[in-house]
């Protein structure tokens, strides 16, 4: 896949053999990382995350809000995966509103209209402050709050839209991302089988992320944190 330095994550563009698609969600496997895309039809397909990352079939699309290279918060898709079904549900459909206004388009992208699309209110030409403004109306909500919604989208993409209270949830909050995936990946391995001692799966994972990020140098958490971490 081109696109060498952009980040891909939930709410990431593409294409794929000529067709626009969307990344709608990560799925992590004892046989590694999936990736669900949706099409204009709103058609699912699942694909390895290492095939969609090495094949020739695959073209980022770069203008488009959302995660780029520049997030602080890595992997958005693990940071969603630890919601429950309904704030999943609650963070994507205020990503649709976000990117509503920020495009025009619920999807992000024009090449992904929905039949109203653009709404008058929405229209790509008018100004963001009034796009802002007529959010915050239809929604209920302050002007200033749709402001706020469409910064963390800008910086963080999804994750940005996840409530402070559940990107706290389980006490992974200050957890790198990436870590967070190694162990997930370890723990499901074990998932038919009597697990080891902590200590044991603390290792494999540290072996892990060496493996699957030996590019990037990726914080290891003190063992007392860890410890907490994987309860």
């Amino acid at each position: 896949m081109s696109g060498a330095g952009t980040k891909l994550g939930v709410g990431t563009h593409l294409r794929l053999d000529g067709e626009t698609v969307e990344v709608v969600e990560f799925a992590s496997l004892a046989t590694g990382m999936e990736v669900v895309l949706k099409d204009g039809r709103d058609r699912l397909a699942r694909m390895s995350l290492r095939e969609l990352l090495t094949s020739d079939r695959a073209e980022l699309i770069h203008d488009r809000a959302g995660p780029s290279s520049t997030d602080d918060e890595d992997l958005a898709a693990v940071v969603l995966n630890r919601l429950t079904k309904e704030e999943k549900e609650e963070v994507l459909e205020r990503a649709e509103h976000v990117r509503e206004m920020l495009t025009g388009y619920r999807s992000g992208s024009e090449d992904l209209p929905r039949p109203d699309e653009p709404r008058p209110q929405y229209a790509p030409g008018l100004p963001l402050k009034a796009r802002y403004k007529a959010k915050a109306a239809e929604l209920g909500v302050s002007a200033r709050s749709t402001r706020r919604w469409a910064q963390a989208f800008r910086e963080h993409g999804e994750a940005g839209l996840v409530p402070r209270a559940a990107r706290a949830n389980g006490g992974l909050s200050n957890a790198d991302p990436r870590w967070v995936e190694a162990a997930e990946e370890v723990l499901n391995e074990y998932e038919e089988e009597s697990r080891p001692s902590v200590k044991v799966v603390l290792e494999e994972v540290e072996a892990r992320v060496k493996i699957k990020f030996k590019l990037v140098k990726v914080p290891v958490p003190p063992q007392t944190t860890a410890y907490r971490w994987m309860q």
